[in-house]
């Protein structure tokens, strides 16, 4: 089950090619990057980042392949890569009702140490003429009584039934041919965060890799909020899911079985 040793790990993990733009002239940075991979990370996403690590085959939805350098949960636009604080706050909280538990043990300097070594493993980020910058957030207007029935007229206009169902269960009409499911709206945690503000966040951004397209600048600052409020009003309380389950135990055994 916990095949392969942490010296196995720690060889493999020297012939992984970093780029050498990558490094910043920080190598002390990364290096300590690949000793946090190593500690807390590569168990399940794979010493070389394609998330095949030794724990992958426990979770319903296989850790995140790093090497792709596509990521669904970020602040940035679509088909755009996210940025340090995106992928700081998925380390530091990680990803709800996923396997991507919270390591919210590490220091801010281990954090931006992984985040930078995460980043290497995918030469999309040294391509990038430029970081991407965050969409922004519009202003959250007062609260009203109105909000959410005019939300719901927002998810009617913005045909989100199609996929998501009249009553957001994830049972659409065109669910039964996506290869990826439409979440059910219904359920929580969602991964990016279960606030009106994270809703109205992946709203704008989507989620690549999947058919959840942006809408950004298809909506007004109104209808977003509206929608938000609408879709957080359909949450029950949080559940715990297989997957986060299987999380956390194998960061249990992980600990367990590293030295110390």
């Amino acid at each position: 089950m916990w095949a392969g040793t942490r010296a196995t790990l720690v060889a493999a993990l020297a012939l992984v090619a970093v780029p050498a733009a990558d490094l910043s002239g920080q190598p002390r940075e990364l290096t300590l990057g690949q000793r946090v991979y190593l500690d807390h990370c590569a168990i399940c996403h794979g010493f070389a980042g394609d998330g095949r690590g030794h724990a992958a085959d426990h979770f319903t939805t296989p850790p995140r392949d790093f090497t792709t350098g596509r990521y669904k949960i970020r602040s940035t636009g679509s088909g755009q890569l996210p940025t340090d604080d995106d992928l700081s706050r998925s380390v530091v909280r990680g990803l709800p009702g996923t396997g991507m538990v919270p390591q919210d043990h590490l220091s801010d300097t281990e954090v931006r140490a992984v985040v930078e070594f995460v980043k290497s493993l995918s030469a999309k980020f040294a391509a990038a003429a430029a970081p991407a910058t965050p969409l922004p957030i519009p202003p959250e207007p007062a609260p009203s009584n109105d909000a959410i029935p005019r939300g719901r007229n927002v998810y009617e206009k913005a045909e989100c039934q199609e996929c998501h169902g009249k009553e957001g269960r994830g049972d659409g009409p065109s669910a039964k041919d996506l290869k990826v499911k439409p979440s059910d709206l219904t359920k929580r945690p969602f991964k990016g965060g279960s606030t009106a503000r994270d809703i109205l966040r992946t709203t704008i951004t989507g989620l690549d890799g999947t058919p959840m397209p942006s809408y950004h600048l298809l909506l007004d600052d109104g209808e977003l909020w509206d929608l938000a409020r609408y879709v957080a009003s359909l949450g029950g309380t949080p559940e715990m899911t297989r997957d986060e389950r299987a999380g956390w135990h194998v960061v249990h055994m992980h600990q367990r079985r590293s030295p110390r």
